[in-house]
């Protein structure tokens, strides 16, 4: 038992070097590129479809603007980089605070839906200022657990519906939320709707989404 969760594993498809190396270098006739990527996107949505669906039901969110953001989060870097990027920043904040060149280790992102550990532990109500490395560290180990990490990226979208004091979700929501997942919530609504491109891609794929999770 973690100091923030449990154990529990969906076992879902992995992404490693060899995968990015497919999608960067490998043309897509020979069976890599933006194909590539998409197809592992689609299997791990699939793979991990009753997770979502449950999370979706639990925090009364579209299950689409939940696959929708899952799909959008999943590939890309490996996550042992992310790993090495939190164990260096954690290094450097150690000490003398003036000669420090890196951010914080709370703003290391972490999981397969990617989310920041400074979001994550105020999505589950603890002050990340008041965190230690150690318990940074522990945080970011739930992240990586597919189960702990997709309930908690709801969670999250269903904070940041709240936050907008949305009272039902339709497709303007939508984009809205979706924003607000890759942009925070610290700027306005106004601003937010200057550029909703994270969450027109979801709205636009709806239909993916919707069928992934059949």
């Amino acid at each position: 038992m973690d100091e923030f969760c449990d154990t529990v594993s969906n076992s879902s498809p992995t992404w490693g070097l060899l995968d990015v190396l497919m999608w960067k270098v490998v043309p897509e006739p020979l069976g890599g590129g933006r194909a590539y990527i998409q197809r592992f996107k689609d299997a791990w949505v699939v793979h991990n479809k009753l997770i979502i669906k449950a999370a979706a039901l639990k925090y009364a969110l579209p299950v689409e603007l939940v696959a929708g953001v899952c799909w959008i989060e999943t590939g890309g870097d490996p996550n042992f980089i992310d790993r090495v990027a939190f164990e260096v920043r954690a290094f450097d904040h150690i000490g003398n605070f003036s000669t420090v060149i890196t951010n914080p280790p709370s703003k290391t992102s972490f999981g397969w839906v990617s989310i920041q550990l400074k979001t994550a532990a105020l999505t589950i109500g603890l002050d990340p200022e008041q965190m230690n490395v150690s318990q940074l560290r522990s945080l970011s180990y739930c992240l990586e657990r597919d189960v702990y990490n997709i309930d908690l990226a709801a969670k999250h979208l269903r904070m940041l519906a709240d936050h907008d004091g949305f009272t039902s979700i339709g497709l303007d929501e939508v984009r809205v939320i979706g924003a607000r997942y890759n942009r925070g919530m610290a700027l306005s609504l106004d601003k937010i709707k200057e550029n909703t491109r994270y969450g027109d891609f979801i709205v636009r794929n709806w239909l993916r989404f919707s069928r992934l999770m059949m």
